[in-house]
């Protein structure tokens, strides 16, 4: 039996009971990848990825770069017990994006309650639950965290509420050739059910989330983010229209901005 971030349980013969390879040689594939396995994946097999996603970005990258990815496969969605939508629905982007930030800064704000305290403007109301012990994971003495939120958001003028599983995973410093770049973070979340709108005309079916977070230099994170997204705002709006695509991708270039001046002023 496998299980996700923070003990939800999920079915068995999905893809954890394949043969894992080696990392991926393309962002597109590791994105893929690290959702696969930032859960129940080992240290060894994560570390392999945050190298290979290192190689991949290469040394040169000077500023934020994003795009599409290929969509989840039926099996993908069923690690986390969405069997109750189509996949290929949810069409996905990606941003890749270097900013100033320490790691453990970064924690504290990654797992910080009161989300919509830190980012203003983002929510029109947030509640999220833990069920692991947050000051536990801050000090070392885990590795994981996990929480339930429900949120209340505005898009495209429609007001929507939403369910989320979310959680964090720090890959530890194994060694000097195995973790070049010391300890990391993935981070994973998704809608656990369609969202609920205004309007009938409206909907948010599926929402899937992957994140790699390592320290590329001393004080530097470098931040990889995988999304696929199911949405109709009406009017022809929808998660595969390139004008949302847009704006999904610029609100995640903000996010990081915000999370810049939240580290420079060492909040929370």
């Amino acid at each position: 039996m496998r299980t996700f971030i923070g003990g939800v349980v999920i079915g068995a013969g999905l893809v954890g009971c394949k043969k894992v390879e080696p990392a991926p040689a393309d962002l597109d594939g590791l994105l893929h990848w690290f959702w696969q396995l930032q859960a129940d994946g080992t240290d060894e097999q994560l570390a392999d990825g945050i190298r290979s996603l290192d190689e991949v970005i290469g040394a040169d990258l000077t500023e934020l770069v994003d795009g599409s990815l290929t969509d989840l496969s039926a099996d993908e969605i069923a690690l986390v017990g969405r069997t109750d939508a189509t996949a290929s629905a949810a069409a996905g982007v990606y941003m890749v994006n270097a900013f100033d930030c320490g790691r453990e800064q970064l924690e504290r704000i990654l797992t910080y309650s009161e989300q919509d305290e830190l980012y203003d403007g983002i929510y029109d109301s947030y509640t999220r639950s833990f069920d692991g012990d947050r000051d536990a994971f801050l000090d070392g003495t885990s590795q994981t965290l996990a929480w339930d939120v429900t949120y209340g958001a505005t898009i495209l003028g429609t007001s929507y509420i939403a369910e989320l599983r979310s959680g964090v995973r720090r890959v530890p410093e194994l060694d000097e050739e195995q973790s070049p770049f010391g300890a990391a973070l993935v981070t994973a979340a998704w809608l656990t059910g369609p969202a609920t709108f205004e309007s009938d005309s409206k909907a948010m079916n599926q929402d899937y989330q992957v994140e790699i977070y390592y320290a590329r230099s001393p004080g530097e994170i470098l931040h990889a983010y995988g999304l696929w997204r199911q949405a109709d705002f009406g009017s022809g709006f929808t998660s595969n229209d390139e004008g949302v695509q847009r704006l999904l991708l610029n609100s995640l270039a903000d996010w990081d901005d915000t999370t810049v001046e939240l580290c420079a002023e060492g909040r929370p």
